[in-house]
């Protein structure tokens, strides 16, 4: 099964290189979909010289106006031809290397969606107590609402059958994108 990866970016020039790098060595039967929305540094002039040219397959999209992280993953949802898609963020938060795993139940037929969780991974150097906390009542939350077993609900993460995705009114723009696809899922 192939898989479609959608990376929404915006002013990504200090990590993108390392993260599509990251990407393209991951050993799955993968396609990149990178969406720049409306950087403001060179992110749109790196990928434009120097990620294209060395990753011709890559798709790039554009937003001329800043749209949002939503916005970047409906605009390049038509172009996914994988039958499972993800998102991946551009910030090195997340190691692609971990799709490998987390694409597995979906390609066992076991499940539709499958959720990343930086709490299974205690040497997890991005956890702030903050957010440790925050992320923990909003998944004890989801859990709670929806019969889950969810750990890290905001997880970058989120690796879904594409006709689960696709099936999905994805009707915002901004980050809201994983509370809200997480209470449709």
């Amino acid at each position: 099964m192939k898989l479609s990866l959608i990376m929404p970016v915006y002013n990504e020039s200090a990590t993108i290189r390392e993260i599509v790098r990251k990407v393209m060595a991951v050993p799955l039967d993968t396609e990149l979909i990178i969406v720049d929305d409306a950087s403001t540094d060179d992110t749109g002039e790196i990928l434009r010289r120097e990620i294209k040219t060395q990753y011709p397959h890559v798709v790039l999209l554009a937003h001329a106006l800043n749209k949002g992280k939503g916005a970047a993953i409906k605009t390049a949802i038509p172009y996914c031809t994988g039958e499972i898609i993800t998102i991946q963020d551009a910030d090195l938060e997340t190691e692609p290397n971990d799709l490998i795993r987390l694409t597995g139940p979906i390609r066992s037929g076991e499940a539709s969606v499958v959720y990343g969780s930086r709490y299974l991974n205690v040497h997890e150097p991005h956890l702030y107590r903050s957010y440790q906390l925050g992320g923990r009542v909003l998944s004890w939350t989801v859990n709670i609402l929806y019969g889950q077993h969810i750990t890290d609900e905001p997880a970058c993460y989120k690796v879904f059958r594409a006709d689960i995705l696709r099936s999905i009114n994805l009707d915002y723009e901004r980050f809201e994108f994983c509370p809200k696809v997480t209470a449709k899922v």
